[in-house]
Order: C-alpha cells, then structure tokens, then sequence
C-alpha cells in the first residue's frame, strides 16, 4: 500500500469509518464471433451468446433471453457417419415431440458444395416433461431444426419454444444454417 492510501486509511479510521475494499467483479468472457462444429464453422448471431453445453451430445449451445424473459435455446450435435439416426428418423423424432401439429412439418432440402441441409419447422403443441424439452406443454409452439451432412458427419442444430419467441429468429436461424453450408473453415 503506498503513502497515500495509508494516509487516507488513517483519516477515515480517525474518523471513525471504515472501508473494505472488495475485488472488481470478473467481466463474462468475450463472446466468441463464430464457433466450429465438427467440419462447419458457425458464425454467432447476434444477441445469442455462447454457453456451455447441457448433456454429452452437445457439442456447443447458445442462449437469448426471448420475450417474457424466456431463455431460448439453441443445440449443436454432432455425430459420425453411421450413429444419430437418419435425417428422416431425426425428422419423425422432432415431430413425436409434438402432441398436435398445426400442419404437417415444413421439409426442405438444399445441396450445396460443401453438405447437403435440410431444414425443418414445425408448429403445435410441444409436449412437455420430454428429455431436453420443456418442464410443461407449449401449446402455441416452433421448432426450427437442421441437419447438416458433410465430410461423413451429421450436425444437428436445433430450437424449440413458443412461436410468438422463435418467429423473429426464424431468418437468423436460416442464415446461420446456410451461411455455415456455403464456407469452409
């Protein structure tokens, strides 16, 4: 401690006060710009912020806070050739997760050079209580999913939640999926 701060320390002793001094509060870590799943690199959209991966099969999850201060989701799984099931049976699965859809899913299949992505939306009613889904049922729900299949792996990214939370980020969502299938990193 330098002459100063003794002296200013003897000053508010002698006058009968006291000071603590507590320690700066560590700043989050910056925000990573873009983020590598397997082969692909994803670029963070924004007002998303990377987060630690829930569950063995993530390999990188991001968060927002939606309206209502809902946390939306975002999951990246990756898997090998050969294990994660088929896209088609990852598309059956995401709509089991359903118990009424408002119209049969929305499927759309893009080949590009580097993969070949389908994107899937579905709109109804979420079952809740599901594993990696939400504590109760949604009934006015959205899930947009990807599948991306390159270089002998499938990356699977996806979101759920309430529909009036997830429609704004429906073109984010479609952005980041095509942009990560167009470059190489």
């Amino acid at each position: 401690m330098g002459t100063k701060d003794a002296r200013m320390k003897s000053l508010l002793f002698a006058l009968g006060l006291s000071f603590v001094v507590f320690p700066c509060r560590a700043e989050s870590p910056p925000q990573p710009v873009a983020f590598r799943v397997g082969p692909l690199l994803f670029d963070r959209p924004e007002g998303w912020r990377c987060v630690k991966p829930e569950g063995s099969f993530r390999a990188a999850q991001l968060e927002k806070f939606g309206p209502n201060k809902a946390t939306l989701v975002m999951a990246f799984s990756r898997f090998p050739a050969g294990t994660g099931g088929t896209v088609q049976a990852n598309i059956e699965r995401w709509v089991r997760q359903f118990s009424q859809t408002s119209s049969p899913a929305d499927v759309q299949s893009i080949f590009t050079k580097s993969c070949h992505v389908t994107l899937v939306k579905i709109c109804g009613s979420l079952k809740g209580g599901l594993p990696g889904g939400p504590e109760k049922e949604i009934p006015k729900a959205l899930l947009l999913g990807a599948i991306l299949e390159t270089d002998g792996e499938m990356i699977v990214v996806k979101t759920a939640g309430p529909t009036s939370a997830l429609l704004g980020e429906e073109k984010v969502f479609s952005e980041m999926i095509s942009a990560a299938a167009e470059k190489r990193p």
